[in-house]
């Protein structure tokens, strides 16, 4: 009798189990189907015809379509929410660069090669992981108003168009107009070859190799703004990169701003750079000072007006430069305009800044101390 009692008392607490499970999955699914989700398809294609003096040793002259950036990369990508209800949300971001002349893929090869990432927000903040851009880049845009334009003041620092890191954790917080936000990467670069500023990814054996961080707080007030930033990277991409060393380390730090006035905005900004690596041949171990400054002015809804000049020094080298741009933009529609763009490099005699920075297969960039003029018309579509 008693056997008997534990075997009916035993189906019954596995009966019971049984029962509570399935009224916690429906529970889940019921909960699920409450839940708020979107997922939003969203890209660029920006292109158009490209004319570039003095490239190479024989200051040839070249006519193409760019690969990498027009007035704005082209780009295609998801961007995904969910509303997890008690204040929470999940977000995603899967983002890809292409060249429209070629239809193939930039920043490596890679296919979600400008983002890739998942996260969690509250009123906490976000946190994020997986391949994003460093604090750096949100603090250049604040100040620079010409920006990502293929000529702009970042020619005279290419870095700051591109700063994003692999295997990154990322926090940020955003109130009452101040933003303050922090990005650590395990391992920023395993793609890129060691030339390109590649690294080895992450190093089970040393700490440093290839690590990158950054910092950032910006206040925007609508009529002006501020941001400052720091980003450092760890060498240890060995022999042929630009920090062979996990010693070595690559430091910028940035302020810049804005102030609109009625139908003009005026940026400007300011870096400085600590480079214990060798990031061109013609600086080594350098200490560099950049600054720019730069305009919009819109005539009239349909009509965009831009303006830019920057100027770079290197320390102990005769290797600075300085850089002018312009660009007129008409809209066709809110998707889609037309714009003709020029600008100007005047390098110093170790200098080979390259006006459109160089992505012309297999290279565009000048010869030492010879300046270079672009001009673009083109024609860009958002969705």
């Amino acid at each position: 009798m008693s056997t008997r009692l534990s075997q009916a008392s035993g189906e019954l607490s596995w009966r019971r189990m049984v029962q509570w499970g399935f009224a916690s999955l429906a529970a889940c699914i019921s909960g699920a189907s409450y839940a708020q989700s979107s997922v939003t398809l969203y890209g660029i294609i920006d292109t158009g015809i490209e004319y570039v003096t003095n490239v190479g040793p024989h200051k040839a002259s070249s006519v193409h379509m760019p690969t990498l950036t027009a007035s704005q990369p082209s780009l295609w990508g998801l961007r995904g929410k969910e509303d997890l209800g008690g204040g929470l949300g999940a977000l995603f971001v899967l983002e890809s660069g292409f060249a429209p002349g070629q239809g193939t893929l930039n920043q490596g090869g890679r296919l979600f090669g400008r983002q890739a990432y998942v996260g969690i927000s509250g009123w906490w903040g976000t946190l994020t992981l997986g391949r994003q851009y460093s604090q750096i880049l949100w603090a250049v845009l604040t100040g620079d108003t010409l920006a990502p334009n293929i000529y702009a003041a970042a020619d005279l620092d290419p870095y700051l168009t591109q700063p994003r890191v692999d295997n990154a954790i990322a926090y940020t917080f955003t109130a009452s107009g101040l933003t303050v936000g922090v990005t650590y990467s395990f391992g920023r670069d395993a793609v890129d070859s060691a030339a390109a500023g590649g690294c080895a990814g992450q190093s089970p054996t040393d700490w440093r190799a290839c690590k990158a961080m950054s910092a950032m707080v910006k206040y925007d007030a609508g009529q002006w703004g501020v941001a400052s930033a720091i980003d450092r990277n760890y060498g240890g991409g060995g022999a042929g990169s630009p920090l062979p060393s996990s010693s070595q380390t690559d430091t910028r730090a940035v302020i810049d701003g804005y102030i609109k006035f009625d139908k003009a905005t005026l940026g400007a900004g300011f870096l400085h750079r600590i480079n214990h690596g060798a990031q061109t041949p013609t600086v080594f171990d350098a200490t560099s000072n950049y600054w720019w400054i730069g305009g919009s002015y819109l005539p009239s809804p349909a009509i965009a007006l831009d303006a830019q000049f920057g100027h770079i020094t290197v320390s102990s080298r005769d290797a600075g430069g300085s850089v002018i741009a312009a660009r007129a933009m008409y809209f066709l529609s809110k998707r889609t305009s037309v714009y003709v763009t020029a600008g100007h490099v005047f390098n110093q005699h170790n200098a080979a800044f390259s006006i459109d920075g160089g992505v012309i297969p297999p290279t565009s960039t000048p010869l030492p101390g010879v300046d270079q003029t672009g001009a673009m018309v083109g024609i860009r579509h958002q969705f």
